[in-house]
């Protein structure tokens, strides 16, 4: 498994691309990085939830009931197979819930596996783990 052909760029560029719709509330940016059939998965939390119908609600939810939330990723190991390809990075999310004096710091990696299709690469399936 190998990147010879600009593979690794861009689903670094994918990964970019999530993190900065997160921080932005642009959950159009978001979806856009996952297949209609995606999983998003933090096991520690229970949650397993697959589709745009099911993983936008969950996302959204959570950062609108924050005053800010910041998401920070790593340059991410990737390993390319074809048309198939998986990747681990790091992530660091801050934020402020509103109304309150707590804010939220989360140190974990992703999980990422991945399919080139007629759009470029997008998420089959991300899965959160954190640190600690």
């Amino acid at each position: 498994m190998s990147d010879s052909t600009g593979d690794g760029w861009a689903i670094q560029q994918l990964m970019n691309r999530y993190t900065e719709g997160a921080c932005r509330r642009d959950w159009a940016l978001v979806m856009a990085t996952f297949a209609e059939d995606a999983t998003w998965s933090v096991p520690a939390r229970g949650i397993e939830l697959t589709g745009h119908a099911a993983i936008e609600p969950a996302m959204s939810g959570f950062v609108d009931r924050m005053d800010y939330f910041v998401q920070m990723n790593s340059a991410a190991v990737i390993e390319v197979d074809g048309n198939r390809a998986h990747a681990r990075s790091v992530i660091r999310e801050c934020g402020k819930f509103k109304g309150r004096d707590e804010a939220l710091e989360v140190l974990g990696h992703y999980e990422d596996e991945l399919l080139r299709g007629a759009e470029g690469w997008k998420f089959a399936r991300r899965t959160f783990s954190s640190f600690g």
